[in-house]
């Protein structure tokens, strides 16, 4: 169980600082990360941290098409969790 919060914590950050990273990016109109990137990142367990920093950075909320990738991998985890947990 430690080892599963340690992953969700680390996973969580790693994807939080991507999108920072990616939003610093885009302001200076530098290299970006892929949205595929970002995704992959928010499908291992990083979609907290995503989605934190989709709110406090304001950063992919206007993208319709990342949004609905990024809520269906949402919905997935959220299936997944009460499949597992379901006992």
């Amino acid at each position: 169980m430690k080892f599963l919060l340690l992953y969700l914590f680390i996973i969580n950050y790693l994807a939080f600082t991507m999108f920072a990273y990616d939003k610093e990016q885009a302001l200076k109109h530098g290299r970006r990360v892929s949205e595929k990137n970002l995704l992959t990142l928010c499908f291992f367990g990083g979609s907290l941290g995503g989605w934190f920093a989709m709110r406090k950075l304001r950063h992919k909320i206007s993208k319709d098409s990342f949004k609905v990738k990024f809520f269906a991998i949402v919905a997935i985890q959220v299936a997944v969790f009460f499949m597992v947990f379901k006992r």
